[in-house]
C-alpha cells in the first residue's frame, strides 16, 4: 500500500510538472524573436571564421525557465553586442590524459562555456589539453575530414547553472507524453544502467520542437539518477545532482535537403553537464520523422567501470560497438577508458 501511495504521489507531481513545463515552454517558444545566440562558421584550412550574424545583435536571458532565448525587447534593456577586436582565445581546460598509442594521439577540443554562450568562434585550441584516439575526439574527427562542428545560430537551455529550474522536476515517461501537447514531435532512446549502488539513465531526444514559423529542430542528452531498487510505474528518475554531472560534448546534424548529407547545425562545448540541449530554427520535412537528424555525443564518465556499464546499455538498446568510430555510420559507439562516443539516428 505504501508503494502504491508513493507512485500516486510521483504521478500526481509529474502530471503537474508536465503542465507547468508545457505552459512555460509554450510561452517561451512562441514569444516574438529578432535575434538569437550566434556561432561562427569555419571552413577547413581557413583560420578565420566567417561571421554568421550582423552587428548589434542583442541577447536576453529568461531566468525563470533557464532558457537562453531571443527577444525584441532586449535592445531596450541591454547594450548591443560588440564584436571582439581580435580573434577570441580558447581557454585551456586541462583534463586527465588517456594513454594511447602515439600515432593515435590528438588534441581534445576544450572550449570555455562563455565562448559558446557569447557565440564566439568555435575552433580547437592551439595547445594540447589531453589525448584520445583520433576517431574519438571531435577535433580528431574534423582533422580526418568529417564535418562535426556546428555552425548555425541556436538556442539552448542553460543546464550548466546548478539552479536551473528544470533540475527540480526529474524526468519520466509522462513528460514525453505531455510534450505533444505543446506541439513537440520528438523521438527518444533510454539507456539505463547501474553504477556504484545507484541506478542511472542517459536519455536522448531529437526532433521538431514546435513547428511552423517559429519552429525549431534539435536534440538533447539528459543524465538522471535514482536509488538502487526504485519502483516507479512511470519510470521516474531524478535529475543528476551537481556532483554527478559528467563532461559531455554534443553536436546535432541534419540532412535538411534530404540528400543523405548530414551537416552539423550546432555544437555544445565539452564541459560538465547534466542536460546539454540545442535547437536551430527550422522545420523537418515531416515533423513526425526525425530520421533526418543525428546526435553525435562524447561523454567522459567517472571511471572505466561506469563507461563500460553505459556502453553495455547502448548495446542492449541496439547500438553497435565499433573498433574505429565513423560519425557517418548511424547508431554506433566506441569506448576507450572513461570515454564513450556515439552517433544516434534510428534506435528507439
Amino acid at each position: 500500500m505504501e508503494k502504491k501511495n508513493s507512485n500516486a504521489i510521483v504521478i500526481a507531481v509529474s502530471v503537474l510538472a508536465v503542465c507547468v513545463v508545457a505552459v512555460v515552454c509554450a510561452l517561451i517558444l512562441k514569444a516574438n524573436s529578432s535575434s538569437i545566440i550566434k556561432t561562427e562558421s569555419k571552413e577547413k584550412g581557413d583560420s578565420k571564421a566567417t561571421e554568421s550574424v550582423t552587428e548589434n545583435t542583442t541577447y536576453a536571458f529568461d531566468e525563470p525557465a533557464g532558457v537562453i532565448i531571443p527577444s525584441e525587447e532586449a535592445t531596450a534593456t541591454q547594450p548591443a553586442f560588440t564584436e571582439p577586436a581580435t580573434t577570441p582565445v580558447i581557454n585551456e581546460m586541462p583534463t586527465q590524459a588517456v594513454v594511447v598509442d602515439k600515432e593515435e594521439n590528438v588534441t581534445i577540443p576544450q572550449m570555455d562555456k562563455d565562448q559558446m554562450s557569447s557565440g564566439q568562434a568555435i575552433k580547437p585550441p592551439s595547445t594540447p589539453s589531453g589525448s584520445l584516439p583520433k576517431d574519438m575526439s571531435f577535433d580528431g574527427l574534423y582533422s580526418m575530414g568529417y564535418e562535426v562542428y556546428g555552425t548555425k545560430q541556436y538556442i539552448y537551455n542553460d543546464d550548466t547553472d546548478p539552479n536551473c529550474v528544470q533540475a527540480n522536476f526529474g524526468y519520466n515517461r509522462l513528460y514525453d507524453w505531455g510534450a505533444q501537447l505543446i506541439d513537440f514531435s520528438i523521438d527518444t532512446a533510454r539507456m539505463p544502467f547501474d553504477y556504484n549502488g545507484k541506478e542511472y539513465m542517459i536519455q536522448i531526444w531529437k526532433g521538431q520542437y514546435i513547428s511552423g514559423e517559429l519552429g525549431t529542430v534539435g536534440g538533447e542528452v539528459g543524465l538522471y539518477t535514482r536509488p538502487k531498487g526504485s519502483v516507479s510505474a512511470i519510470g521516474h528518475y531524478n535529475c543528476a545532482p551537481y556532483e554527478e554531472w559528467l563532461n559531455m560534448e554534443m553536436t546535432i546534424l541534419w540532412d535538411e535537403q534530404g540528400n543523405g548529407n548530414y551537416l552539423p547545425q550546432l555544437t555544445r562545448a565539452y564541459e560538465l553537464h547534466w542536460w546539454p540541449t540545442g535547437f536551430v530554427f527550422g522545420n523537418l520535412a515531416n515533423k513526425k520523422d526525425s530520421d533526418p537528424l543525428r546526435v553525435l555525443c562524447r561523454i567522459t564518465f567517472k571511471d572505466e567501470t561506469m563507461a563500460q556499464a553505459f556502453a553495455q546499455s547502448l548495446s542492449n538498446e541496439g547500438f553497435s560497438s565499433v573498433s574505429k568510430f565513423d560519425p557517418t555510420v548511424k547508431d554506433t559507439y566506441k569506448i576507450h577508458g572513461e570515454d564513450v562516443i556515439f552517433i544516434w539516428q534510428d534506435v528507439r
